[in-house]
């Protein structure tokens, strides 16, 4: 581990943090033991989902807000969730528990850092960073694992189709630019961040108001072409074989992708 890594990790910060996170846990567990609180002993993992999902929701609400003492509250809540469904596999499965779970994670940033906490050279280059994390964990699955397959398909079809399509971009595969149609929207120079998500917001608005005049429903259709480039990925990478779509010459990624069109 290099210095500077060793470092980051032993600041009082760190330190204090470690000491909050043991006495959080120490709550939960006081919660859920005999003589505690009847419903927090009761749940379990399929109970908690819902709330998972609304205190999620809740979070990127206060991010929305620029609320940061919202944010802070909506981010603790999240964290009481982790805290709950590892309180259950730890008594009743025998599973994982908070330590475990924070040391699992701690372990694959390292492993996915080795340019922080390794020998490797240094990177300053956001996007090296993250074909270096696609790398690193292509090697974890032994080398041979789907762009897009790990995505989960109940995320609302907006998020999903711009996750989808954002990696299907990243692996240099030759969609939208080559399927998509001629588009109203563009950048300006000189427009704010601001600006122009408020102007985006906007043309999207109208591109869902004109599908709902012909009488289609935008979420079910976008989820519908999603899937499918979802299913032309997984197709294309089932001819690739062992080879690593990103890492093909363009000639060659874009014959397979011709040839596995539906």
């Amino acid at each position: 581990m290099s210095s500077q890594g060793s470092q980051g990790i032993r600041t009082e910060q760190a330190k204090a943090a470690g000491e909050a996170f043991a006495e959080l846990t120490a709550t939960v567990e006081l919660l859920r033991d005999p003589g505690g609180c009847p419903w927090d002993a009761e749940q379990t993992h399929v109970s908690l989902r819902p709330n998972l999902l609304e205190e999620t929701y809740e979070t990127l609400e206060a991010i929305d807000s620029g609320d940061s003492k919202n944010l802070e509250e909506e981010l603790g809540d999240l964290i009481i969730q982790i805290l709950f469904h590892a309180d259950i596999s730890r008594r009743e499965e025998n599973g994982f528990s908070a330590a475990s779970v924070c040391d699992t994670v701690r372990e694959k940033m390292i492993q996915r850092h080795p340019h922080v906490f390794g020998d490797d050279d240094s990177i300053s280059n956001s996007e090296q960073v993250v074909d270096r994390w696609e790398s690193l964990k292509r090697a974890e699955s032994g080398g041979k694992r789907s762009i897009i397959a790990s995505l989960p398909s109940a995320m609302p079809a907006l998020a999903y189709s711009s996750s989808v399509q954002r990696r299907v971009m990243r692996a240099g595969l030759p969609w939208p630019e080559q399927h998509a149609m001629p588009l109203a929207f563009g950048s300006i120079d000189g427009e704010s961040r601001e600006d122009g998500e408020e102007r985006a917001g906007e043309y999207l608005m109208a591109v869902a108001r004109q599908v709902h005049a012909a009488g289609i429903d935008a979420e079910t259709a976008l989820r519908k072409a999603t899937v499918n480039l979802r299913d032309h990925v997984m197709r294309a990478e089932a001819v690739a074989g062992d080879d690593v779509l990103a890492e093909m010459d363009d000639t060659e990624r874009s014959r397979i992708w011709d040839e596995t069109e539906a």
